[in-house]
């Protein structure tokens, strides 16, 4: 029958015995002590970020829970855009962080959340937006998993920093209505949502305003001679153009 002390000295012969060989074995205890450490670091990054991180996403159902509840941001190029029933979709190429077996072929359909396109900005996403990079944060999938809801920025200028939202740039341009989608009901995104239909608002309201001006060319030129007194000639162009 075996003792705790027969025990306890059993593996203390083995730890000993595996001291003395790596010290013996300088090559075979650097590959373990290295080996163990990798070990432990790729499983700590995988519980922070998942090998799905590294994967690219091809389709909403690629697109983990975990990352839209999270906010995660990701790039990826804009290549088409697309009219689905009543829905315009942006096709993005997206580029994980590790870009392993990515495809030129399968492209992410991606809806602006808050805003139902016209026409003229249908037209506008096509001529200005297609070939761009772009940063999005994934907010909804839809139930059929036909596209997924997400934040879409520019960073502008190309070189810059800052990021241009594309959802708010179309109110401000009067190209899409406000409009409430899959993504709204989502507690987490109702500040954002407030936010766009306050940027329509206000929009629709400078509108009326311009609209009163242009009836009096006095008032009109006025003011357009003192914006362009007190503003910088860059500010005067179209954000877009800048």
């Amino acid at each position: 029958m075996t003792t705790p002390a027969n025990s306890k000295n059993f593996l203390l012969d083995k730890y000993h015995s595996l001291r003395n060989y790596l010290e013996r074995d300088t090559l075979g205890s650097e590959v373990l002590i290295y080996g163990t450490s990798s070990l432990m670091l790729l499983v700590a990054y995988a519980k922070r970020k998942p090998a799905y991180l590294v994967r690219q996403f091809k389709q909403p159902s690629h697109i983990p829970e975990r990352i839209i509840n999270e906010r995660v941001m990701h790039t990826g190029k804009i290549s088409a855009v697309q009219q689905r029933d009543q829905d315009t979709l942006l096709l993005i190429k997206h580029r994980p962080w590790l870009p392993i077996f990515t495809s030129n072929k399968k492209l992410l359909p991606v809806k602006l959340p808050g805003v139902k396109v016209n026409a003229n900005g249908y037209s506008w996403l096509q001529q200005c937006l297609v070939g761009r990079d772009a940063t999005f944060i994934p907010l909804n999938k839809s139930s059929n998993q036909d596209f997924v809801v997400c934040q879409l920025c520019l960073v502008h200028p190309p070189k810059g920093n800052r990021l241009l939202d594309v959802s708010e740039t179309l109110l401000k341009l009067r190209f899409a209505k406000f409009a409430k989608d899959v993504a709204a009901g989502v507690k987490r995104n109702g500040k954002y949502y407030k936010h766009l239909q306050n940027v329509e608002a206000t929009t629709t309201a400078k509108e009326a305003w311009l609209a009163w001006a242009s009836r009096y060319p006095y008032i009109w030129q006025r003011f357009n001679d003192l914006k362009a007194s007190i503003l910088p000639k860059q500010k005067l162009l179209p954000e877009l153009v800048r």
